[in-house]
């Protein structure tokens, strides 16, 4: 159930940061800055319940990923006030989806390794 909650927090998180960041108007930004945070809190609390479940049998990657997932926030939120400036570049663009991926080759990393142990 939390897996889920983890899982569909970021597709959540990931619909909110597309269409934001697409967005022209800066009002229409800024709603899709306020969603994207709803996926932040779902995220921060089912992955701090899921990092306890794996800290024990995979504590390095777990904590890659607790990294990886915090950074990867960050630069969401660097992302969203750039656009807001109308100062969005390319580089920010292409740095965020290499968190976003290493983030999620990070958890899947994680299922798979523990799968017998955890689900």
């Amino acid at each position: 159930m939390i897996l889920s909650i983890h899982l569909g927090s970021w597709l959540w998180l990931l619909v909110m940061v597309i269409a934001g960041l697409t967005r022209h108007s800066v009002k229409a930004t800024n709603r899709y800055l306020i969603l994207s945070r709803i996926g932040y809190l779902l995220l921060i609390i089912s992955g701090v319940y899921l990092s306890t479940k794996t800290f024990g049998a995979a504590w390095a990657l777990t904590l890659l990923k607790a990294v990886l997932g915090i950074g990867t926030i960050g630069l969401i939120e660097i992302a969203f006030a750039r656009k807001q400036e109308s100062r969005l570049s390319p580089q920010l663009i292409m740095l965020l989806v290499a968190g976003i991926v290493l983030t999620v080759i990070c958890g899947f990393g994680l299922h798979y390794l523990l799968a017998g142990h955890l689900f």
